[in-house]
């Protein structure tokens, strides 16, 4: 899942308000899929598979999330998306 900007290269899709990325003060990644097949697959690429699957709802919309919160490795992801850009 992600914005096409070429055949090559994809954005992931991040949620928030005004571009934050954070709980509690903290910069943190959310993982978003609308399969559970799909985000149980989000979480081995990222190598958070212990972390927890939230099903959320949004009006008639049923989602999938899940948070990576480990500083480096949030801090790793944002830098390389910034690299692919």
């Amino acid at each position: 899942m992600g914005l096409q900007l070429s055949k090559k290269k994809t954005l992931p899709v991040v949620l928030g308000t005004r571009g934050t990325w954070g709980i509690n003060g903290k910069k943190v990644i959310i993982l978003v899929a609308f399969t559970i097949p799909d985000i149980m697959v989000f979480r081995e690429m990222h190598n958070v598979e212990k972390n927890p699957i939230r099903k959320m709802k949004y009006k008639n919309i049923v989602y999938y999330a899940v948070n990576i919160v480990d500083k480096k490795q949030v801090e790793y992801l944002i830098d390389s998306w910034k690299e692919n850009l």
